[in-house]
């Protein structure tokens, strides 16, 4: 790509008139001398006919070679080792043209065309998080949901979705949308942007993709680019395939894993292959996945096509990969390494295989040769010298216009011939001898003069050449990426005397296209979440939260991002951003499963539709079956209002548990002890409560509420009372904060929760005596390391006085709906109006599975509850303690824990002090809490 827009079409003619006065020159040769030694010939060197696609200073001719073509295979994890070898190419200076690849090859090879170097492509290797990019879960990332759909979601084991009460069958085990965003994005922040064809781009780029309705192969030469990667990688049924005008394109190892053929429909002269695929499993033990038996059928399918693709190669680079598996993302330098090893050994081959010959040379012998052009400055010596060292050492003109064009020193030669004379004079263009660089356009004071200096030193008051100058356009473009800033390019170079004007474009979006594959979503809800001023420039965090929004409303299976130039708009700089939305049914059931030590067996089932009339609105209703507690809610939520971050919700409830609690008491031999028979409890709540209030971020919700509710409390035992139970109709107004950004409810490895409520009821309907409270939550996790982290948790409540049984706090056991966590007493032990706790937990996430992905814990808090606030004393404060394991299985979360509560004993209890230790407990609980 030149940076003189302007005359890339005359550029373009270049190679015709070119070999139109080549053509001319060898009938001028061949006309005898007496008829052609009448006028000088002009001789024009042979010159690639290719267009450089790069920036460039000035529009420069290019010596004549064979143009190189590199098929990259796939292969899964050991297409890493490609990367290898393009670094391995890039060192010894060997020119890539085109590259044709599928699968992994066609994501490494759309990067490199797009032009990530390859020591970029080497850091993307080790930062890219490969284990989530290949997982098969398509959940939307908690952190990106709306509360309440984090609430749905964290309670559920099983989604199944229904299109008018008509069960979808899902087309693949994901939609891959972390693996869409991520390339989306790579593509976006690349240096060069095509706007239609893949040829614009600095190496000329092919993905070849299968069409699953027809089984041919399907090779994408333009559109997005992105998508044409990502269709090349799609696996068919563990991803969802690409469609793509009619057709249903997944990856194109299914016909053509190796795609020699494809450099030779691109023009490539000299033909290499870069054979990365992997070798089968032997152990039927290995096919313990469906992305392993998928990946063995894929790999069978290859070994069919190799041998007659081999043979189309003039060149085959297969790093040595060993057994290493295509699923085993684990070793990224060793795959690296293995395949800069074998491209440093065989780039020299290349490197002599290319050169060619001038052809129709002419002889210099006993001709005076001269040099025009040059400058006869001091600025201009060095140029001066190599030339005259080139041109006095030559014996045929196109050689030595070869060799001075190789030099990158000047950006057009030839020579003119004349046979009278018998003089040859050689005119070269030299590159201009630069002083400063003035840039204009793009986003004010988005990079630093310091640093614009610093990309443009080695082109200033120095000689350069056109490889070098084109690096330093280049970095000029990757510091406004480096900043964001993703569609700031070069629109135009030129040189005024010693200065080098730059102009850069605005990098802004022109306008915003929408496309829905059901067109069930309205405008509206998307239009808010879409984060583009047209009125800036677009920046690459713009596109990340676009994409997170739009997935975060749980709507779409799949967003898609990327900026393409309508071929009706002429202008390369002509951007709209092209959002491509892959929508939900909108009726989905979930059902999930639990049990654990005290409520036993229970079940969930949660029907409802999450895009009412295409609003993103929600509808529906859930219901929690079980021995000791039943729930039933009917709900309405809206996230957002209009484009305004306000929200409502309104619920139906009932809810009714039983409770088994203790009357709990420390004694001087055997620490914490239960006191008296055990008693059991019941509570029964239902009414109505709304919400309306605003969002604070997309984690964090402001509402005031009321509710209306009947609230009964009310013995299950015939033991004297000691509980004050009743039958009460309540209002309450209320207010509540609420921020949650954990990545998991449950195991969090990251992320904060808080939670503040207050909450008031009058002495209203039959509510003898006006009531409050007021408490407060907060759990932070902190990540050590890779694989520990540390949460810290804090509870604080207090009440007025005579607040209803229905309207305690609960603490004790693992944590729950309905009691909080306290490790060392059972569920519901205390029960008190105000409460006060601090807990922590230390997890570590072994690399071992115990079956499944298996994590240790250790616990400790230390709290109470109190009935008077003037009660809450430190001195009172119950410990527990415990160590457990949790498994994450498909049903959700496996917890089995151990722990003892225990007090440190102060004087007035007991003379020596030491800690007392009560009876051992053991929790065991599967499922999300519900």
């Amino acid at each position: 790509m030149n940076c003189n827009h302007q005359q890339h079409k005359r550029l373009s003619r270049r190679p015709i008139f070119i070999g139109l006065a080549l053509l001319l020159s060898i009938v001028l040769e061949l006309i005898p001398a007496g008829r052609a030694s009448a006028e000088p010939v002009t001789v024009w060197p042979d010159t690639l006919a290719t267009p450089c696609q790069r920036y460039e200073i000035l529009p420069a001719m290019r010596p004549l070679r064979k143009t190189v073509g590199l098929a990259l295979s796939g292969g899964g994890a050991n297409g890493i080792a490609q990367i290898g070898v393009l670094k391995a190419l890039e060192e010894a200076q060997v020119p890539i043209d085109r590259i044709a690849g599928t699968s992994m090859g066609a994501l490494v090879g759309g990067l490199y065309s797009s032009g990530y170097s390859a020591a970029e492509l080497d850091s993307l290797a080790h930062a890219l998080p490969w284990e989530k990019l290949t997982s098969l879960n398509s959940e939307t990332p908690r952190t990106n949901s709306y509360l309440e759909q984090k609430a749905i979601r964290d309670r559920a084991s099983i989604a199944i979705r229904f299109e008018k009460f008509k069960l979808v069958v899902p087309k693949s085990l994901s939609a891959a949308q972390t693996f869409t965003r991520t390339i989306d994005l790579l593509v976006l922040n690349a240096p060069y942007h095509t706007g239609s064809s893949f040829s614009d781009l600095p190496v000329s780029f092919r993905a070849v993709t299968t069409d699953l309705l027809s089984g041919r192969r399907v090779t994408l030469t333009s559109g997005p680019l992105s998508e044409a990667m990502r269709a090349s990688s799609t696996v068919p049924i563990l991803n969802q395939p690409i469609e793509r005008g009619g057709r249903r394109l997944a990856d194109g190892g299914l016909v053509a894993n190796l795609p020699i053929d494809e450099l030779e429909n691109a023009g490539a002269d000299y033909k290499v292959a870069v054979d990365t695929h992997g070798r089968m499993y032997t152990d039927s033990s290995e096919l313990d996945v469906p992305w392993k038996a998928a990946d063995q059928a894929m790999t069978i399918l290859t070994q069919v096509q190799y041998p007659q693709q081999l043979e189309q190669a003039d060149l085959v680079i297969a790093p040595d990969l060993e057994n290493h598996k295509a699923t085993d993302f684990s070793d990224i330098p060793e795959l690296i390494d293995a395949g800069y090893a074998k491209g440093r050994l065989l780039a020299p081959v290349i490197k002599r295989s290319i050169q060619v010959e001038p052809k129709h040379d002419i002889a210099l012998s006993g001709y005076r040769k001269t040099i025009e052009g040059i400058p006869a400055t001091a600025a201009y010596l060095e140029q001066a010298r190599t030339a005259n060292a080139i041109v006095r050492s030559g014996t045929h003109a196109k050689k030595i216009l070869q060799e001075l064009l190789e030099t990158g020193l000047f950006s057009r030669a030839w020579t003119r011939i004349d046979k009278k004379a018998g003089t040859a004079a050689f005119v070269l263009e030299p590159l201009p001898r630069l002083e400063r660089v003035e840039l204009t356009g793009g986003p004010s004071n988005a990079v630093s003069q310091k640093k614009i200096d610093q990309a443009f030193e080695p082109i200033l008051d120095r000689l350069y050449t056109n490889a070098v100058a084109t690096s330093a356009l280049e970095k000029l473009i990757r510091l406004y990426r480096q900043q964001g800033y993703s569609l700031v390019q070069i629109e135009n170079c030129s040189v005024n005397g010693t200065t080098l004007a730059v102009q850069l474009s605005s990098g802004k979006i022109e306008q915003v296209e929408v496309e829905q594959d059901k067109h069930i979503t309205k405008p509206l809800p998307i239009k808010r979440e879409i984060a583009i001023d047209t009125d800036r420039a677009f920046r690459y965090a713009d596109a990340e939260k676009t994409i997170d929004n739009l997935y975060g409303t749980g709507v779409f299976n799949r967003v898609s991002l990327g900026t393409e130039t309508p071929q009706s708009q002429g202008s390369p700089f002509s951007n709209t951003l092209m959002v491509r939305l892959d929508e939900k049914p909108a009726n989905v059931l979930r059902i999930g499963v639990r049990y654990d030590e005290t409520s036993n067996a229970q079940l969930l089932l949660d029907f409802r539709n999450e895009n009412v009339h295409g609003t993103g609105n929600s509808l529906g209703a859930w219901t929690k079956i079980g021995q000791k507690n039943n729930r039933l809610n009917l709900e309405y939520n809206q996230p957002r209002i209009g484009h305004t971050p306000l929200t409502m919700f309104t619920r139906l409830f009932f809810d009714q548990r039983d409770i088994d609690t203790r009357q709990l008491a420390f004694t001087e031999q055997q620490g914490l002890q239960a006191t008296g028979e055990p008693r059991q409890l019941g509570i029964q709540r239902y009414g109505l409560t709304a919400a309306f209030g605003t969002r604070v971020s997309k984690n964090g919700r402001l509402t005031a509420n009321v509710t209306l509710q009947n609230a009964q409390s009310y013995l299950r035992d015939n033991l004297s009372q000691s509980y004050e139970t009743g039958n009460l109709n309540l209002l309450s107004f209320g207010g509540q904060f609420t921020f949650d950004n954990r990545d998991s409810s449950f195991l969090p490895s990251e992320g904060r929760y808080t939670n503040i409520r207050y909450c008031s009821t009058p002495a209203y309907l039959n509510n003898p005596e006006a009531f409050w409270q007021l408490d407060a939550q907060h759990e932070e996790n902190l990540s050590i390391g890779s694989a520990t982290t540390l949460q810290l948790s804090a509870l604080a409540g207090i009440s007025s006085k005579s607040i209803p049984l229905t309207e305690k706090f609960f603490l004790g056991g693992t944590g729950n709906a309905y009691s909080y966590r306290f490790i060392g007493l059972k569920d519901s032990d205390l029960i008190g109006e105000n409460i006060a706790v601090l807990s922590a937990m230390l997890r570590y996430k072994s690399p071992v599975q115990l079956i499944f992905p298996t994590s240790f814990i250790l616990v400790y808090n230390i709290g109470n509850v109190w009935e008077q606030r003037a009660d809450m004393s430190l001195d009172e404060l119950v410990q527990g303690a415990g160590a457990g394991l949790v498994w994450e299985t498909p049903l959700g979360p496996a917890q089995f824990t151990v722990a003892r509560p225990f007090a440190f004993e102060n004087d007035e209890i007991n003379d020596s002090a030491r800690i007392d230790f009560s009876e051992t407990l053991f929790y065991f609980s599967l499922g999300h809490d519900f």
